[in-house]
Protein backbone atom coordinates (compact mmCIF):
# COMPACT_ATOMS: atom_id res chain seq x y z
CA UNK A 1 0.00 0.00 0.00
CA UNK A 2 1.49 3.30 -1.09
CA UNK A 3 1.53 6.45 1.03
CA UNK A 4 -1.18 7.95 -1.17
CA UNK A 5 -3.40 4.95 -0.52
CA UNK A 6 -2.80 5.32 3.23
CA UNK A 7 -3.74 8.99 3.03
CA UNK A 8 -6.87 8.30 1.02
CA UNK A 9 -7.87 5.70 3.60
CA UNK A 10 -7.59 8.28 6.40
CA UNK A 11 -9.45 10.96 4.44
CA UNK A 12 -12.10 8.44 3.39
CA UNK A 13 -12.81 7.56 7.01
CA UNK A 14 -13.27 11.26 7.75
CA UNK A 15 -15.55 11.58 4.70
CA UNK A 16 -17.71 8.67 5.82
CA UNK A 17 -18.12 10.22 9.26
CA UNK A 18 -18.81 13.75 8.00
CA UNK A 19 -21.04 12.55 5.15
CA UNK A 20 -23.15 10.51 7.53
CA UNK A 21 -23.39 13.53 9.85
CA UNK A 22 -24.52 15.77 6.95
CA UNK A 23 -27.23 13.30 5.98
CA UNK A 24 -28.43 12.96 9.59
CA UNK A 25 -28.47 16.75 10.04
CA UNK A 26 -30.43 17.15 6.79
CA UNK A 27 -32.99 14.58 7.89
CA UNK A 28 -33.28 16.21 11.31
CA UNK A 29 -33.71 19.58 9.59
CA UNK A 30 -36.56 18.15 7.51
CA UNK A 31 -38.23 16.96 10.71
CA UNK A 32 -37.52 20.25 12.46
CA UNK A 33 -38.87 22.34 9.61
CA UNK A 34 -41.95 20.15 9.44
CA UNK A 35 -42.56 20.56 13.16
CA UNK A 36 -41.67 24.24 13.42
CA UNK A 37 -42.63 25.37 9.92
CA UNK A 38 -45.85 27.08 10.96
CA UNK A 39 -44.21 28.87 13.86
CA UNK A 40 -41.31 30.01 11.65
CA UNK A 41 -43.63 31.29 8.95
CA UNK A 42 -45.22 33.63 11.54
CA UNK A 43 -41.87 35.16 12.53
CA UNK A 44 -40.77 38.36 10.90
CA UNK A 45 -37.51 38.09 9.03
CA UNK A 46 -37.65 34.30 8.93
CA UNK A 47 -36.18 32.63 5.85
CA UNK A 48 -38.61 31.61 3.14
CA UNK A 49 -39.64 28.01 2.69
CA UNK A 50 -37.76 27.94 -0.61
CA UNK A 51 -34.54 29.07 1.08
CA UNK A 52 -34.93 26.45 3.79
CA UNK A 53 -35.65 23.75 1.22
CA UNK A 54 -32.61 24.79 -0.84
CA UNK A 55 -30.38 24.65 2.24
CA UNK A 56 -31.66 21.24 3.30
CA UNK A 57 -31.40 19.92 -0.26
CA UNK A 58 -27.82 21.12 -0.68
CA UNK A 59 -26.92 19.65 2.71
CA UNK A 60 -28.42 16.30 1.74
CA UNK A 61 -26.73 16.22 -1.70
CA UNK A 62 -23.39 17.30 -0.27
CA UNK A 63 -23.65 14.73 2.50
CA UNK A 64 -24.53 11.96 0.07
CA UNK A 65 -21.60 12.81 -2.21
CA UNK A 66 -19.23 12.98 0.75
CA UNK A 67 -20.51 9.69 2.18
CA UNK A 68 -20.32 7.81 -1.12
CA UNK A 69 -16.87 9.17 -1.98
CA UNK A 70 -15.67 8.10 1.47
CA UNK A 71 -17.06 4.59 1.09
CA UNK A 72 -15.61 4.23 -2.39
CA UNK A 73 -12.33 5.73 -1.17
CA UNK A 74 -11.99 2.96 1.38
CA UNK A 75 -12.25 0.44 -1.45
CA UNK A 76 -9.76 2.37 -3.55
CA UNK A 77 -7.31 2.39 -0.65
CA UNK A 78 -7.11 -1.39 -1.04
CA UNK A 79 -7.34 -1.55 -4.84
CA UNK A 80 -6.04 1.53 -6.65
CA UNK A 81 -7.81 0.56 -9.89
CA UNK A 82 -11.11 1.62 -8.26
CA UNK A 83 -10.06 5.26 -7.90
CA UNK A 84 -11.87 6.84 -10.90
CA UNK A 85 -15.32 7.24 -9.25
CA UNK A 86 -13.66 8.54 -6.09
CA UNK A 87 -11.78 11.17 -8.08
CA UNK A 88 -14.98 12.18 -9.93
CA UNK A 89 -17.05 12.47 -6.75
CA UNK A 90 -14.21 14.33 -5.01
CA UNK A 91 -14.09 16.82 -7.86
CA UNK A 92 -17.87 17.33 -7.71
CA UNK A 93 -17.74 17.78 -3.93
CA UNK A 94 -14.90 20.28 -4.21
CA UNK A 95 -16.75 22.30 -6.86
CA UNK A 96 -19.95 22.37 -4.77
CA UNK A 97 -18.01 23.54 -1.70
CA UNK A 98 -16.13 26.13 -3.73
CA UNK A 99 -19.42 27.49 -5.10
CA UNK A 100 -20.74 27.69 -1.55
CA UNK A 101 -17.70 29.74 -0.51
CA UNK A 102 -18.05 32.01 -3.55
CA UNK A 103 -21.75 32.56 -2.83
CA UNK A 104 -20.88 33.38 0.76
CA UNK A 105 -18.31 35.92 -0.39
CA UNK A 106 -20.75 37.51 -2.85
CA UNK A 107 -23.42 37.74 -0.15
CA UNK A 108 -20.94 39.23 2.37
CA UNK A 109 -21.44 36.19 4.59
CA UNK A 110 -17.97 34.71 4.17
CA UNK A 111 -16.24 33.60 7.33
CA UNK A 112 -13.26 31.47 8.22
CA UNK A 113 -15.49 28.43 8.75
CA UNK A 114 -16.60 28.42 5.13
CA UNK A 115 -13.02 28.70 3.94
CA UNK A 116 -12.03 25.81 6.23
CA UNK A 117 -14.81 23.71 4.67
CA UNK A 118 -12.68 23.63 1.52
CA UNK A 119 -9.91 21.69 3.27
CA UNK A 120 -11.56 18.24 3.40
CA UNK A 121 -12.81 18.20 -0.23
CA UNK A 122 -9.48 19.56 -1.45
CA UNK A 123 -7.59 16.93 0.52
CA UNK A 124 -9.79 14.12 -0.84
CA UNK A 125 -9.35 15.46 -4.38
CA UNK A 126 -5.59 15.70 -3.98
CA UNK A 127 -5.28 12.20 -2.48
CA UNK A 128 -7.50 10.61 -5.13
CA UNK A 129 -5.53 12.39 -7.86
CA UNK A 130 -2.25 11.02 -6.47
CA UNK A 131 -3.62 7.46 -6.24
CA UNK A 132 -5.01 7.80 -9.76
CA UNK A 133 -1.64 9.01 -11.05
CA UNK A 134 0.26 6.21 -9.28
CA UNK A 135 -2.18 3.56 -10.56
CA UNK A 136 -1.97 4.90 -14.10
CA UNK A 137 -5.74 4.86 -14.40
Amino acid sequence: MSNSQKYIKMVSILNVISGAAYVVFALLAVLGVGLAGDAMSQMEGAPSNAAIAAFIGSLLVSGAITLVSGILGLGAAKDASKIKPVFTLSLIGFVITLLNVILGAVGNNLDIGQIMELVAPALMLWCSYNVKKEAGV
